[in-house]
């Protein structure tokens, strides 16, 4: 029934155009705290781009994180419930790639590859790319290789930030995705920048699993 639904173009516009009001109500009927932002600052300062490491489960609000002048594209699945959220995310101005990151060397993964040539072509060209390393489909809150790969081949570093709410909804979704409620308190932190400098991927997936819930657990610690 809901892939009925998400593949009807006037239905995917309608909940589009509510989606984006929702979130728009949400964030600024909130209390919204930012911590540590110097660690994405001083990357823009040295007009610096960089790859935008987030957990799937916070990307509805995720937009809202963006305060700096650098065009950033943002990674979204090619799956129909994608769409909806890229056509959220446009509606706020921002531009995406359709695929994944996700073993774009094999045969079968098409779209992983061309996603990758396009993620790089962007960051060569000096913009940012966004990717929730656990996505498209998890396991949740777990480093893929793509985005390790990437940042390798690109030479670019990969800053991590996180999204805490203090009242919200969690879908039964693989990632458990998160809907935060009207008026509530959110958190946002930006963790230290991270350099992909030799060829041990797993080093840096643990790495970066460790900074985002390291993170996630401190923007979601509310007093």
């Amino acid at each position: 029934m809901f892939k009925k639904i998400v593949s009807n173009f006037f239905i995917k516009k309608v909940i589009s155009i509510l989606g984006l009001a929702y979130i728009l109500i949400t964030y600024y009927t909130s209390k919204v705290t930012f911590s540590d932002r110097l660690n994405i600052d001083t990357l823009c300062k040295k007009n610096e781009n960089f790859i935008y490491a987030f957990w799937h489960d916070q990307l509805l609000m995720c937009p809202f994180t963006w305060k700096n002048n650098f065009d950033i594209l943002i990674l979204i699945s090619k799956h129909k419930d994608g769409d909806i959220i890229s056509k959220v995310i446009s509606y706020m101005g921002f531009k995406t790639i359709r695929g994944s990151t996700s073993k774009p060397g094999k045969i079968k993964n098409k779209g992983g590859f061309i996603a990758a040539k396009q993620i790089l072509s962007s960051l060569k060209n000096n913009v940012c790319v966004g990717i929730a390393p656990d996505g498209p489909r998890g396991p949740r809150h777990e480093v893929s290789d793509g985005i390790i790969n990437i940042a390798r081949m690109s030479n670019k570093k990969i800053v991590p930030v996180a999204l805490g709410f203090n009242s919200k909804w969690t879908l039964n979704t693989w990632d458990k995705f998160i809907v935060p409620k009207f008026f509530s308190r959110i958190n946002i932190a930006w963790g230290e920048p991270i350099e992909v400098d030799n060829e041990d991927n797993s080093q840096f997936q643990i790495l970066l699993k460790n900074k985002l819930d390291l993170l996630t657990k401190n923007v979601n610690s509310f007093q």
